[in-house]
């Protein structure tokens, strides 16, 4: 993932300059684990760490597994996503439409479709409730990320945003803003081969998924469509988001595991 902004940036939100960081730095050296816990407390990736210490990314992390950690848990702390979208930012937005695309409009269609998917098995629907609000009112991966009252571009882990207020709402908006932007430009023979991929894992997805996205619709969806598609993309991301927050490498961003987070990760 890159960063939005420089680490000299970054560390002055703390009140940090970059010679504190580079003190601090060689004044430890023999204790990696400090220095990670404090990259770690003040959203210091890995690429920042290269920045300031000039050594590589990769002996950075060679440093860090000598005591068994991963540079990875540093480099996944961003709201949105924790990928490099690069032309595929454009696609990430606050949802201003009105109607049944509106936001509370598409909250109600997912309670719903909730209920229709779980009739069976009535006792899942408040747990999957629970599930999909948490996720944006779970508040940022960093405690510090909203100490300010804002999420900037660097905190969404999107550069080509503007800032905006540190609410569920927000976040919610963002969200909904980006699946719309997402389906707007997917047809149904490019969902077909995306959905029907037998390896989801693989290169050729990824290649798939990012030339879809990167291309026009050939066609001009209706809102009730959207909708539809948005209800049930939002329960597996909600789903996927949840069953591996105990998985070592799981990432925090609310649209990692969308089609748009899946294209870069």
């Amino acid at each position: 993932m890159s960063n939005c902004i420089s680490v000299e940036v970054h560390l002055a939100k703390f009140g940090v300059n970059i010679q504190q960081a580079n003190d601090f730095i060689n004044s430890n050296l023999h204790k990696p684990e400090e220095i990670f816990q404090a990259a770690r407390d003040y959203g210091v990736t890995t690429q920042m760490l290269s920045e300031l210490s000039g050594y590589s990314m990769h002996d950075i992390s060679e440093y860090f597994k000598t005591i068994d950690l991963e540079t990875k848990d540093l480099d996944d702390p961003f709201i949105l996503v924790n990928s490099d979208l690069n032309s595929l930012e454009s696609l990430v937005s606050l949802n201003t439409r009105e109607g049944i695309l509106s936001n509370a409009s598409l909250h109600a269609a997912t309670i719903q479709k909730i209920h229709e998917l779980f009739k069976d098995d009535p006792e899942k629907i408040p747990v999957k409730i629970d599930d999909y609000e948490i996720m944006f009112n779970l508040g940022p991966p960093r405690s510090y990320q909203d100490d300010d009252g804002i999420y900037d571009a660097s905190e969404l882990g999107v550069c080509n945003l503007a800032s905006v207020t540190a609410t569920p709402e927000s976040l919610e908006s963002l969200f909904n803003g980006s699946l719309i932007n997402i389906f707007s430009v997917l047809d149904d023979n490019e969902l077909n081969l995306i959905n029907g991929s037998s390896n989801k894992d693989s290169e050729e997805y990824q290649a798939l998924l990012i030339s879809s996205l990167s291309t026009p619709s050939s066609i001009i969806r209706s809102d009730a469509d959207i909708v539809s598609l948005i209800t049930n993309e939002t329960i597996k991301i909600v789903e996927t988001y949840w069953d591996i927050g105990d998985v070592e490498d799981d990432l925090d961003g609310i649209l990692d595991y969308s089609y748009l987070g899946l294209a870069t990760v």
